[in-house]
């Protein structure tokens, strides 16, 4: 019984506490502090305790230390939103370079298609142009006024203008084909 030493024992707590404050009675301190002075070979921290008749009760206090779990945890949910920001404004940039290729092709198409309507519009007759062979329809207009009771006598002046008109056509068609 007493010729051997005890074994050490071991206790194992669960703390369901979130303030991570586990709370011991006294009479575990006391056991504890029995069991330290039976070990001669440790030596022993000195505290200084109150008067016993002094009892003043004491107030726990808790100090929040985040684990090293938490803190990692921590690093890699930072480290996740880096990585996520840094993809978005990787798409974001790729983006705005695809959009502005396809303007500046847009813009190339838009200046080819203004540059042909101005090479068409050059072409056409201009709308205030006066119509052609107008000479010759002012003679027709005063010879039937002057023969307005015998319009074959006019027949040679309106068959001038007629081949005035014919002739304008054709060439209006050549330039054309």
């Amino acid at each position: 019984m007493g010729g051997s030493q005890s074994r050490t024992r071991k206790l194992t707590v669960e703390n369901d506490d979130p303030t991570s404050v586990i709370k011991v009675s006294d009479d575990v301190v006391q056991r504890i502090k029995n069991s330290q002075e039976a070990r001669p070979a440790a030596p022993e921290p000195t505290y200084q305790q109150a008067p016993p008749q002094q009892a003043v009760p004491v107030q726990p206090v808790f100090v929040y230390e985040p684990s090293v779990t938490s803190v990692q945890l921590r690093q890699a949910s930072l480290a996740e939103l880096k990585k996520n920001d840094h993809y978005w404004e990787n798409r974001l940039k790729n983006q705005q370079a695809n959009h502005q290729k396809i303007n500046d092709i847009m813009e190339a198409e838009y200046k080819k298609a203004m540059e042909e309507m101005e090479v068409t519009e050059k072409t056409k007759t201009p709308s205030r142009a006066l119509p052609p062979c107008q000479d010759a329809k002012e003679a027709v207009m005063r010879c039937y006024k002057e023969h307005a009771n015998e319009p074959m006598k006019c027949a040679k002046i309106v068959q001038a203008f007629q081949q005035c008109v014919d002739s304008k056509r054709a060439s209006l068609i050549a330039n054309r084909g």
